[in-house]
């Protein structure tokens, strides 16, 4: 089931970076931001900001997370095309996905668009990936991990717990936190966001 899954994922593949590029550039646009100022306040060199908004790097999920922040939009709201008209179904086929070129974790854009503040991905992450997001600027949230296949490690406040199919973990975002798949298969999971007051 899970290698049917995964392959089925692959399949919808899409380059996002022209949209990551566009949503970046529009949003640094309408907080008035200067390449400096977002990079002073997201961590992330002026240089990679540059190149990201030229669609000519592919940046990784932790580098998206740290511009989202300062941006103050999640990490899925940049993978969307500006204010999507509202859905109340969204097919696989027309889900964003992305291929994290660092870690090779997939991540799917599972919620219709426009239909909430709350954001709904599906993820596979591959045996041996560790995603780390330290000393981040995160949009307030409150965070579900439910996993369906595999198992999959939660670190934060040093602290590890083990989640095997069917367990949820629910938390804050407001701490740094680690993803690992210490297993010989893939670990798949859903991540709810629920953004305090919505997705702004």
């Amino acid at each position: 089931m899970i290698r049917e899954t995964y392959s089925l994922i692959m399949e919808n593949v899409s380059d996002l970076d022209q949209i990551v590029a566009q949503r970046v550039r529009e949003l640094r646009a309408a907080k008035g931001f200067t390449l400096d100022q977002l990079a002073s306040l997201s961590g992330v060199s002026r240089a990679m900001i540059s190149r990201i908004e030229r669609a000519e790097a592919s940046a990784t999920a932790v580098l998206l997370v740290k511009l989202g922040g300062a941006l103050g939009v999640t990490l899925a709201a940049l993978f969307e095309q500006d204010e999507p008209k509202r859905e109340v179904v969204r097919r696989a086929a027309d889900s964003p996905v992305r291929v994290d070129p660092e870690t090779g974790y997939t991540r799917r854009n599972v919620a219709p668009r426009g239909a909430s503040g709350t954001d709904v991905v599906e993820v596979m992450l591959p045996p041996g990936a560790r995603v780390a997001y330290d000393n981040l600027v995160i949009v307030p949230a409150e965070q579900f991990v439910w996993v369906f296949e595999g198992v999959l490690t939660l670190e934060t406040d040093g602290l590890a717990t083990d989640l095997g199919p069917g367990d949820c973990r629910v938390m804050r975002l407001d701490h740094p936190l680690v993803f690992e798949n210490r297993g010989k298969a893939p670990a798949r999971y859903a991540v709810v966001l629920v953004p305090d007051g919505g997705r702004r």
